[in-house]
């Protein structure tokens, strides 16, 4: 069975379970994200934007906008943006809150090291018009494979300062992943594994799709 038959059979029997039985350790997810990057100028100035939902397995819909200015190169590109994120309310009503959000994200990819390796990154800080920020640390480093069929490495996923029972907590996370890139759509599952105890450890599908900037 080819790679990628074999991802829609696994993501199917994902989907497929009750999520009650998907609240069990460990925890799943699937986050949506839409990016569009268009460059301006020849020296590669441009826009970017992204349109995220970060967890539709959890209904945990607090989509999250983000748009700024973009710069691109021999296989990079970098992106320095603000936007929001619509919190629900106490009521569990979305639209309850805001939270500014700076995000500042980079993907290099093989053309820029010359070799068979993809990096992606986003540093990011949530609430910046709230009392405690929390800021937030992506990093995903990955071989790719002949013919670009598949790209395989390791991620990292961590928050600071975030609200607990307890106060606030510092989470990190890291853990294998498999990338399966189609035209445009990158299709990523990783297994977190979570260092602090009440954080229980994750699997986690992505569908990221691009309107522009490599692939």
């Amino acid at each position: 069975m080819k790679l990628r038959n074999l991802f829609a059979v696994a993501l199917a029997m994902f989907l497929s379970v009750s999520p009650e039985a998907r609240a069990e350790d460990p925890v799943y997810g699937v986050r949506l994200l839409t990016h569009y990057k268009k460059s301006l100028t020849k020296s590669g100035l441009g826009v970017g934007g992204w349109l995220i939902l970060p967890n539709i397995a959890a209904n945990a819909n607090n989509p999250l906008f983000l748009v700024g200015p973009s710069y691109s190169g021999k296989g990079y590109w970098a992106e320095a943006m603000v936007g929001y994120r619509v919190d629900p309310s106490e009521e569990g009503i979305p639209g309850g809150d805001i939270a500014m959000v700076n995000s500042n994200r980079f993907q290099l990819t093989p053309k820029f090291f010359g070799k068979p390796v993809n990096v992606w990154g986003n540093l990011q800080f949530i609430g910046l018009n709230k009392d405690d920020v929390i800021p937030y640390l992506f990093l995903m480093v990955d071989y790719v494979l002949p013919d670009k069929r598949a790209l395989i490495g390791l991620e990292t996923e961590n928050y600071f300062n975030l609200p607990g029972a307890e106060g606030t907590i510092d989470d990190t996370a890291f853990g294998p992943q498999l990338v399966l890139p189609f035209d445009g759509l990158n299709m990523i599952m990783a297994y977190q594994l979570h260092t602090h105890d009440a954080i229980p450890n994750q699997v986690w599908v992505r569908a990221m799709y691009n309107f522009g900037g490599p692939k």
